[in-house]
């Protein structure tokens, strides 16, 4: 019996799936950069807002959730060790030290009983610590930008590769914010992506007088190049280093 090959691939996506899937690629390329990825609401030309946390000092990513950390051997419970945490309760009244989920003191029957979260490992008391730099610094800042993503499949005339990718621009895609950025997702026939990052600005730079031009102003200029080197907007191939 001989089985037929059933894999599919971006070709068969309709233009709107392909739109689609554009956008979740540049998402999960986004998050390798420690970016965290939101869907608007409205459909305003902008796809994706992403935001991250970093050091104010150094730059690098920063972790926001607290850590709980035994004080006196350092163990760290925060991800998978929660539930080896000692449930310690003291009685207020006579010091009597339980294990459990008491409400009421084994002793003296005191209700007064004091919490004490403790380490399996050297029986210290378990704190909630929250994370700092690397560096040292205890400071961040948040870091907001809006993104707008274009996606392209190489382009075919009569059943044969033009070798080319193709982007549409208009006028209303000139968001002029210097925290608004487009990413271009190109897909070649290998189903491999490949992104180009660009400012607004620097969109507008590269087109130089084109931009003013009868075609862009009647939405019908449609940005041609190679998909073997991207042409003249190979300088920004994988370029994320400029949404910092």
């Amino acid at each position: 019996m001989i089985m037929k090959n059933n894999k599919k691939s971006t070709v068969n996506l309709s233009t709107k799936h392909f739109s689609r899937y554009g956008e979740f690629l540049v998402s999960f390329e986004l998050s390798k950069y420690g970016w965290n990825v939101y869907n608007p609401v409205y459909d305003e030309y902008i796809d994706l807002l992403i935001h991250k946390h970093v050091c104010n000092n150094c730059g690098k990513n920063w972790n926001l959730t607290p850590a709980l950390v035994c004080k006196k051997c350092g163990k760290d419970f925060s991800k998978t060790q929660k539930n080896k945490i000692v449930a310690k309760k003291i009685c207020q009244n006579c010091k009597t030290i339980m294990i459990g989920n008491k409400t009421r003191c084994t002793k003296c029957k005191s209700e007064d009983l004091i919490n004490i979260p403790s380490c399996d490992k050297c029986g210290g008391e378990v704190e909630m610590f929250d994370h700092f730099c690397e560096c040292g610094s205890k400071k961040y800042i948040t870091k907001f930008r809006t993104i707008q993503v274009k996606s392209s499949r190489i382009e075919y005339k009569s059943g044969k590769s033009k070798n080319t990718y193709a982007v549409d621009m208009k006028p209303r895609d000139l968001i002029k914010d210097e925290f608004h950025f487009y990413i271009w997702c190109l897909i070649d026939d290998d189903d491999r992506s490949h992104f180009l990052v660009l400012s607004v600005k620097e969109f507008v730079k590269m087109m130089g007088e084109s931009i003013k031009g009868i075609s862009f102003f009647k939405d019908q200029d449609r940005q041609h190049f190679s998909s073997k080197d991207f042409g003249r907007w190979k300088v920004f191939l994988n370029k994320f280093n400029k949404l910092e």
